[in-house]
């Protein structure tokens, strides 16, 4: 399957099993995630990642209330940081 084919088939998934994500394979990912280019290489993004079931039940309003927020093993935030831009 070619790249283009692989990206058409895309889909969301909102139902989560409850099986811990192996570290190693977060980190890999994440690793993965940040090589993607940004203008300037300015990483103008943060990612929080929160295991614990009592913060992602604070974090759900600021995901819009979803769900999926408190089923998710994992729940990974990012926040934008548009000031990076001033401090070069």
């Amino acid at each position: 399957m070619n790249p283009t084919e692989l990206l058409l088939q895309h889909r969301s998934i909102r139902k989560y099993s409850s099986k811990p994500i192996d570290s190693n394979l977060l980190n890999r990912l994440l690793n993965a995630g940040i090589r993607a280019s940004t203008t300037g290489n300015m990483q103008v993004y943060s990612v929080v990642v929160t295991q614990d079931q009592e913060r992602k039940e604070q974090l759900k309003k600021c995901h819009f209330n979803q769900a999926m927020v408190s089923e998710a093993p994992v729940v990974l935030t990012f926040c934008a940081d548009v000031n990076r831009f001033n401090m070069v």
